[in-house]
Order: structure tokens, then C-alpha cells, then sequence
């Protein structure tokens, strides 16, 4: 959009030196720590079901265990610091995802 180019022009003008770091020496994007949510009691993973655009609506994951299987896109079962910083979480672990080399 027209507002999000302006934001890149004033960002690229205000750091004008790390602008050019990067397109000199390349540059790495920092992906954030992503973490699933286990309940403490039941041992259940906490999901989201990404059909709901508008709402977030959260359930008890019932399928196949996610930190040993895909579970395709339908369900969010990751979520980063800020997204659980969000919620109110109650008594859910939380268990970094494995990063894997190249990402």
C-alpha cells in the first residue's frame, strides 16, 4: 500500500548507513522463537483454529501428537512470545519448537 512504501522510504532514509550494510553484505531475518502450549493438567496441546479470520477461537488439540507429526494448516499450534504474552495462558508449558538449520 501507499502508506506501507511511505514507511520504507522513511525507514530507509532515518537508517541510511545499516541500509546499506545490508545491501552490501546481505542480511539475515530473525525469525522469533515459536513455542507450543501444553496444558500443565491434561497434557493437551493448546490450538487455534485458523478458519475463524476475524476471532480467535482456542481448543484442546485432540490429534496426533504435534511435536512428533505435521498437522497440516488448518489448526495454529505455535505461537510466538508476544502471542502468548496476549493471551491469558492459565497453566500451559511452554515448549520451544526446534529450529532447523537453514531457517
Amino acid at each position: 500500500t501507499e502508506e506501507k512504501l511511505q514507511n520504507i522510504v522513511f525507514w530507509i532514509s532515518e537508517h541510511q548507513e545499516d541500509y546499506m550494510r545490508a545491501w552490501l553484505d546481505g542480511y539475515t531475518v530473525e525469525k522469533p522463537q515459536l513455542f507450543y502450549l501444553r496444558d500443565e493438567l491434561t497434557g493437551q496441546f493448546l490450538a487455534k483454529d485458523n478458519q475463524f479470520k476475524n476471532e480467535d477461537r482456542y481448543f484442546f488439540w485432540n490429534g496426533a501428537d504435534p511435536l512428533t507429526h505435521s498437522i497440516g494448516t488448518a489448526w495454529k499450534l505455535t505461537f510466538t512470545q508476544q502471542e502468548i504474552g496476549s493471551m491469558e495462558t492459565g497453566s500451559y508449558e511452554q515448549i520451544p519448537v526446534p529450529v532447523e538449520d537453514g531457517e
